[in-house]
């Protein structure tokens, strides 16, 4: 199984039900920072690129992908900045326009709100359990 903590991060989830075959990605910010980027995976459009690549090489064609994605939550309430207070939409703005130019469905969501959420995935047959606020739920659509 596959497990992330998220705040204001996003979590995408990509599955293959024929496959059986999965990949999660947990994306820091929208987009990378001018100049030199160190670790591409923490940016929506190259985590999720990489991530359809590395599918692809399991065998798994982007038309057979699904997504789901979690998180985007506004986590700093009382800081003032209004940059800081809209990291999680703006995560998640940058996660669904990159699936969306890759034609990758979004099959579920649960984003936003003020808690932050964890997700684990499981592979076998792509089932998602996720925590939040003190609840725990099943989500079996892939």
């Amino acid at each position: 199984a596959l497990r992330t903590t998220l705040g204001s991060c996003v979590g995408v989830v990509l599955y293959s039900e024929r496959a059986h075959i999965g990949g999660r990605c947990h994306i820091l910010l929208g987009s990378a920072p001018a100049g030199k980027i160190v670790n591409k995976g923490k940016y929506a459009r190259p985590a999720v690129l990489a991530l359809v690549a590395e599918l692809e090489r399991e065998g798994v064609p982007a038309a057979e992908m699904r997504a789901r994605i979690f998180g985007g939550a506004s986590m700093f309430e009382t800081v003032e900045s209004s940059f800081i207070q809209q990291i999680g939409a703006g995560n998640a703005k940058a996660v669904k326009d990159t699936l969306a130019e890759l034609k990758i469905p979004i099959t579920g969501e649960d984003l936003g709100g003020t808690s932050g959420r964890t997700i684990t995935v499981f592979l076998d047959d792509g089932r998602i359990l996720l925590r939040s606020n003190g609840k725990e739920k099943y989500i079996y659509k892939t």
